[in-house]
């Protein structure tokens, strides 16, 4: 009876080791882990997930929200993978969070992303004056303001931070298309650059671009030396002195943050683009001064007496300058500003929109000439004979 007993025992050893032999196997349930499972219910904002035939747990909450928004295509049945938070609750179930696993999940992506400059989409969460936290699939990112591109790159007088900051906030909430440039995972260290991103597109379209050409873009940041405008991926300064024909103290005079604009692509220096607005249209001084030709007379109006001489305006933005070695000793003095005065042209330099003028007559001039030419031909007499006196003196 006893040897039947034992045989019986034995056997129920044996079946209960097969059974734990072939049964599920148990998993390493401890927080920080990421384990798969299989839902098994789902309810508004539960879902129950069995972990390996042993263990049911349970994703609750904001745990149930990712990035990649598992929640929604799942069903009963379906195969996740969870990250656990905690062992037990007071329900007795595994606490588990959806977020969590896409936030390690992202990492590897992120890894992958940064080695085949892959772009991705992110939004922007806070600011500060260094840059922009963005949250890219669930984790947070950081994009500097080096890394922006040109279009969100706040151009700001004197590198005010203040206004930095200022512009940084207004895209909060906004999406931008980044790459990754720095990542790791061990001090959960993730930047981000919208302008890396760009990079490709950017080549290629300075690649394209001819000195000449007219671009089309929009004024983005004004600045006391000049306009900032994109154009495409592109970036380009339309500097004061090109803005407009004539004087202006400031581009806002002209231009407004947001207009679209017409220019003239006038420099290439790398990655740097001058622009002009003004060669656009004709100018105005060349039709102004089409009158005034060299040898002739006009009438104008003393505008400034300086030290180096007298400033005639002739017409309405022409301005003429008789220089003080145009003048005899004391003329100068004898002038008043708002006087009317008759000069006559010397020179007419389109180029740099001057005119030299004098208060000498036409003849005056010309006599002028006449004696500047004789005297230089006296001098290269004289030269010349110096030299063949020179040279007699050698034989």
């Amino acid at each position: 009876m006893a040897n039947i007993t034992t045989t019986v025992l034995h056997e129920k050893d044996n079946m209960l080791e097969e059974i734990l032999a072939n049964g599920p196997k148990a998993m390493a349930l401890v927080p920080g882990n990421v384990v798969p499972g299989r839902v098994v219910a789902m309810s508004r904002g539960k879902v129950l997930v069995d972990l390996g035939g042993t263990t049911t747990g349970i994703v609750s909450g904001k745990e149930l929200i990712d990035a990649f928004n598992t929640v929604k295509g799942i069903e009963v049945g379906s195969e996740v993978t969870v990250f656990i938070l905690e062992d037990e609750n007071e329900e007795g179930m595994v606490v588990l969070s959806f977020r969590k696993a896409a936030q390690m999940r992202a990492w590897d992506t992120f890894l992958e992303m940064k080695e085949t400059k892959e772009t991705i989409e992110v939004v922007a969460k806070e600011a500060n004056k260094g840059g922009l936290m963005v949250d890219a699939m669930g984790v947070k990112a950081f994009l500097p303001v080096s890394q922006l591109a040109p279009a969100h790159y706040p151009r700001v007088d004197g590198a005010n931070a203040t206004a930095i900051l200022d512009h940084l906030q207004s895209f909060i909430g906004q999406k931008f298309t980044v790459c990754v440039i720095t990542i790791n995972e061990e001090s959960r260290k993730l930047v981000v650059s919208e302008r890396e991103a760009m990079h490709k597109a950017r080549a290629q379209e300075l690649k394209d671009l001819k000195l000449g050409s007219t671009v089309k873009g929009t004024i983005h940041g004004l600045v006391k030396f000049g306009a900032f405008m994109t154009f495409g991926s592109l970036e380009g300064l339309v500097h004061i002195s090109e803005i407009s024909w004539g004087h202006i103290k400031t581009p806002g005079e002209i231009l407004k943050v947001g207009q679209d604009v017409e220019a003239m692509l006038i420099g290439i220096d790398g990655e740097k683009i001058s622009l002009s607005v003004k060669r656009l249209t004709q100018d105005p001084w060349i039709d102004a001064v089409k009158d005034f030709k060299k040898g002739s007379t006009a009438t104008g109006i003393v505008s400034k007496v300086v030290d180096f001489g007298v400033f005639v305006n002739l017409a309405d933005n022409v301005t003429g300058l008789v220089h003080r070695t145009q003048m005899v000793e004391g003329e100068k003095e004898k002038l008043v500003e708002g006087e009317e005065v008759t000069v006559t042209i010397l020179d007419v330099n389109q180029k740099d929109h001057s005119l030299r003028i004098t208060f000498k007559t036409p003849e005056e001039v010309e006599a002028a000439a006449k004696e500047r030419q004789a005297a230089k031909e006296a001098r290269q007499a004289a030269k010349e004979e110096k030299a063949e006196a020179s040279k007699e003196e050698k034989a």
